[in-house]
Parts: C-alpha cells; sequence; structure tokens
C-alpha cells in the first residue's frame, strides 16, 4: 500500500507553487484556475510513493547543519540577498522583480509607442514579489535569498536519497561537489590560449567565455547560481527527482512540466534526454516498457499544463520581430573553428571518460554525451542561450553521476573516489575566483543590488536584444486567449 510522502510532496509543492500562483493570477481564468487544480490534483498523486531512505536526523544533525550552512554561504556570495556583489545578469533579474512588485499582474509595459505584456519565463520571481508587495522591494530580495536556500537543501536531500547511503558525511559531499561542479575549460582555456592567444577569451565577470570567435559556453554551477539561478535551482532539483525515479515512467510529467516556466531551454533540455531515455530503453530492454505507465493519466494531466505553459511562452517567441532583433537559429561551421571546438568538446568528455570505470552500463551517460556532443553545432540566441541552458540538465546527470561514484566508492575504491574529487577542485578551482571575488565586494549589514535600471522601460533602452525578449508586443488573438485582461 502506497503511503504519502511527505519529502516528495514538499518538493513538489516547491517546484509548483510557483505555477499554481502564475495560473491564477496571470492567465485567463477560464483556463487558469483548471490549471492550478489539475496541478493540485497531480501533486496529490504524485505524492503518494513508496518511501525512500529516510534521514537519521538525530546521528546526521551535525552534517544537516553544516550543510545547510554552506548552502546559506553559496547563496549569498552568489548575490542572493543583495549582501555580496551581483553578477551582470542580476539587472535583469532586478528589473523584473522590482516591476512585478510594483505592477499589477499580469505586468504590461509601453514602451516606444508599443503595448506588451511579459510572456518570459517568470516562475522563479513570483513568490518573492508577492512578498515585494507586502514589504518593499528588500523583503523581495531576501525571501528569494530564503527560497533559494530551501530549494538547494531540497536538493542536497534529494541527491542524498538517490544515493542511498545513510552517512551524514555524504551530506557534505554532495555539497561540495555541486559548488565545484564544472566542466574542464578553465584548465583548458590555459592551454588553448598558448595555442590560440588571439582567439582565447578572457572568462571574466560576464561568463565562462573561452574564445572570442566561437560563441560556446557550458556554464559552471557557481556561475550557474551567480547568473541564471532561475534556470538552475529548479532545474537541478528536477534532474534529481528523475534519477529517483528512473523507471517510474508515470511521474516522467510531473517532473518536467514545472521547468517551462523556469527555463523553457532547460526543458526542452531535459524532454531531449527523457525521450532518448525511453529509445534507449526500449533498444536496451528490447522493447519491454510498461506503457501504462508512460501514457499514464499522471503524464496526460502533466502533457496539458506543459501545453498551457508553452503557449503562455509562445505569445512572445511567435511573435513578429525586426530583422535586426530575432534570435535567429544557425549552424556553427565549427571547421573554421577545430581548435576551439576541440577544446570545448574536450571539456565535458574528460568527466565522461572519468565515469566509465563504473558507469560504462550507464545509457545516462551516453545520453547526456550525444545531447553534449551535438548541441555545439548549433546557435540560436544573442548568447547562444540554446547550448548554455539546453545543456543543464545533461550536465547535472554528470555532475549526480560523479557524486554517487564518490559516495559509493570512497572506501571500497578509494583511489578513484580521490581522483574524482582532485577532477572536481582542478575544473572548479577556476570558478572558484568569483565566490572569493563577491567575498570581498559585501555589504553584510545593508542590501546593494546590481540596479542600473530601475524599470523595464529604462532597461529596454540599454540593449536592442532585450527589447523583445520578456515581452510580448504583438498582443495576438493567442496571447489575449491566454493571458488575464
Amino acid at each position: 500500500m502506497r503511503k504519502l510522502n511527505v519529502f516528495d510532496l514538499i518538493t513538489w509543492l516547491y517546484l509548483y507553487l510557483p505555477i499554481i500562483i502564475f495560473g491564477v493570477s496571470w492567465l485567463n481564468p477560464l483556463l487558469g484556475w483548471p490549471l492550478a487544480l489539475v496541478i493540485v490534483y497531480m501533486i496529490w498523486r504524485g505524492s503518494f510513493q513508496p518511501t525512500t531512505l529516510p534521514i537519521n536526523w538525530k546521528k546526521n544533525w551535525p552534517y544537516l547543519l553544516i550543510a545547510l550552512g554552506g548552502i546559506i554561504c553559496w547563496a549569498l556570495l552568489s548575490g542572493l540577498g543583495g549582501h555580496f556583489l551581483q553578477s551582470y545578469d542580476w539587472q535583469k533579474h532586478n528589473v523584473l522583480l522590482n516591476d512585478f512588485i510594483s505592477k499589477s499582474w499580469p505586468v504590461h509595459y509601453h514602451f516606444a509607442g508599443k503595448h506588451g505584456v511579459v510572456s518570459y519565463y517568470i516562475a522563479e520571481y513570483l513568490i518573492p514579489a508577492l512578498m515585494g508587495k507586502l514589504g518593499g522591494f528588500n523583503a523581495a530580495q531576501n525571501t528569494l535569498l530564503v527560497w533559494i536556500v530551501i530549494g538547494l537543501a531540497l536538493l542536497v536531500l534529494s541527491i542524498y536519497k538517490w544515493v542511498s547511503k545513510d552517512n551524514g558525511y555524504v551530506l557534505l559531499l554532495i555539497l561540495f561537489s555541486l559548488i565545484l561542479f564544472s566542466p574542464f575549460i578553465y584548465p583548458l582555456t590555459g592551454i588553448y590560449a598558448n595555442w590560440a592567444p588571439m582567439d582565447a577569451g578572457q572568462m571574466g565577470e560576464i561568463g565562462e567565455w573561452f574564445s572570442k570567435t566561437l560563441k560556446l559556453q557550458y556554464t559552471s554551477n557557481i556561475s550557474l547560481l551567480r547568473f541564471v539561478f532561475p534556470q538552475f535551482v529548479p532545474i537541478a532539483l528536477a534532474v534529481s527527482i528523475w534519477l529517483r525515479n528512473r523507471y517510474n515512467y508515470r511521474l516522467w510529467g510531473l517532473i518536467l512540466a514545472p521547468t517551462v516556466l523556469y527555463s523553457t531551454f532547460t526543458f526542452l533540455g531535459l524532454s531531449m534526454v527523457m525521450v532518448l531515455t525511453v529509445v534507449a530503453d526500449l533498444l536496451w530492454k528490447k522493447g519491454r516498457i510498461d506503457w501504462k505507465k508512460v501514457f499514464s493519466l499522471d503524464n496526460i494531466l502533466a502533457i496539458i499544463v506543459i501545453l498551457v505553459l508553452v503557449l503562455y511562452i509562445c505569445c512572445n517567441i511567435l511573435q513578429p520581430k525586426p530583422a535586426d532583433e530575432q534570435m535567429r537559429f544557425a549552424f556553427i561551421n565549427v571547421g573554421a573553428h577545430k581548435l576551439a571546438f576541440i577544446t570545448f568538446q574536450a571539456a565535458w568528455i574528460i568527466w565522461i571518460l572519468l565515469l566509465l570505470k563504473h558507469e560504462w552500463r550507464n545509457s545516462l551517460l551516453y545520453i547526456a554525451s550525444l545531447v553534449l556532443m551535438t548541441l555545439p553545432f548549433f546557435e540560436y540566441g544573442a548568447a547562444n542561450d540554446l547550448v548554455m541552458r539546453v545543456s543543464i540538465p545533461s550536465l547535472m546527470i554528470i555532475n549526480l553521476l560523479v557524486i554517487k561514484n564518490i559516495a559509493l566508492y570512497l572506501r571500497s575504491d578509494t583511489y578513484y573516489a580521490m581522483i574524482l574529487i582532485g577532477a572536481l577542485i582542478i575544473a572548479g578551482s577556476g570558478p572558484l575566483w568569483q565566490l572569493k571575488n563577491a567575498s570581498v565586494n559585501h555589504n553584510i549589514r545593508h542590501h546593494s543590488y546590481n540596479m542600473p535600471y530601475q524599470h523595464g522601460n529604462d532597461f529596454f533602452k540599454s540593449d536592442k536584444n532585450v527589447v523583445y525578449q520578456y515581452v510580448d508586443w504583438h498582443e495576438s488573438e493567442l496571447g489575449r486567449f491566454i493571458i488575464r485582461k
């Protein structure tokens, strides 16, 4: 008999509460309220699961407290709360958050003779903005800090349950590995700079760009939390839940659906991984898949939720845009940048080679590799967000496999586990400079925000690429039907 799994219930609520709020406050009531009820029903069904590894709170409370302290420090140093240096992308985060506080929902803009409504993946801003409506911008920032800390704590505990090794020190290994995980782009950039000094990029405050001409980046976890926390924390949590339910196809839709409104690119990345996994299971299991679970009521309802959220995002994507402001899709001429392309691919392939010893039979290792190998041939968006963000789920799979192998083999295959730990230090020591830099640029008693633009209208003037990135200016029939008036 299935029992209510409290941890799963809390996790689902964390992922879906912003989606429910969005449904009842942004969407047409005829669409939003039924959507919210469907989500509540999905959460209830998804929370009755076999109990996973319990945590021995009495034995492990010191490790839990240390891990929580580490999570809070990581979040603070990443700019959450506004007490330490905020990265370049916080200009956008702060503008959106401030407008979500000061304007009624759904948020509308009047700019350059145009009128439009926000059409963007906004889930992570909604709960902090609600608190901001009650207590102001500082309250919103503090809420955002707490919300991200909760998400990271749930992520650590979710991975802990997946590893299934009830030792408190594993919690610290998980946090250590999450913070330090990165492709080997920093050490390889040093080598590449000797080979192609004219093309080698300076990986500075605006991101980990190793080449001046090749617009490619696979991002470290440190940079993800500092720059695009809405696209990192919920997605990493979703991937961890999926790995815990690897063969429970009934829950895959429930896991996938909320990611649309946190990051549409990562939704695409996780969708690709799931589809390829089903194909791999068909081939490796010779067609023995429980199709009743694949086409379960849970997944059918999840598809409905996905469809509504995707239609909302499409209001932006499908609107007519000036030729010089379109997010053009193109193929990258990798032949003209062979050395840079090989260097870039090697940055994640090293991790695959290190994992082969114990994971060579794991189809997920090859699925993640296929995605990461293919993405760099394409370009979409001003900063090629297609590559940067669609890759997050696949990189997270590699990250979690590294964690599992360290935790499981630390005593039985210590030499191998120490190689993985050493690799984490080598790959992650480069991004660590960002946290070090933030630690000496702080205002712990007060808030200090990277906020050169107070409102959207000021922000839209900063760069032509942002005018059509967040707002549907076309006011199409689809938008008028989907979004609340």
